[in-house]
C-alpha cells in the first residue's frame, strides 16, 4: 500500500512497507537518504555507524507495524505500539543528527 509521500530525493512514491524517514527536505526512502549521506559525508563524522543504527530502528518500526496488524491481544498491542513509538523517536533523532552532521553545509 502506498503512503501519501513521495521521496524528496528520487521523487518516487513511498510504500508503507519500505524503510523511510523524514529529514529537512521531506520524506525519503532510507536507501536514497543513505546514498546522499554517504556521498556528502564529512571527515570525522561517523555516518556509516549512524546509518546502520537508523536502519535498525526503521526495520524495527516496520516489524512492529506488521505484528500490530496481526495480533488481537490488547496487552500485546499496547506494548508493541509503545515500542513502535520509541523506535520512531529514536529514528527521528538519528535522522536529524545525520542530516545536520552530514547533509547540511
Amino acid at each position: 500500500m502506498a503512503s501519501k509521500w513521495n521521496c524528496a530525493i528520487c521523487s518516487k512514491q513511498i510504500m508503507w512497507s519500505e524503510l523511510f524517514t523524514f529529514y529537512s527536505k521531506g520524506a525519503a526512502h532510507f536507501f536514497c537518504f543513505k546514498d546522499v549521506a554517504m556521498q556528502t559525508k564529512k571527515e570525522g563524522v561517523p555516518v556509516d555507524a549512524l546509518l546502520n543504527m537508523l536502519e535498525s530502528e526503521l526495520r524495527m518500526i516496520v516489524s512492529y507495524k506488521k505484528h500490530l496488524s496481526e495480533t488481537t491481544n490488547e496487552d500485546l498491542k499496547k506494548v508493541l505500539d509503545e515500542n513502535e513509538k520509541d523506535a520512531e523517536k529514536h529514528a527521528a533523532l538519528l535522522t536529524k543528527l545525520i542530516d545536520r552532521m552530514a547533509l547540511q553545509k
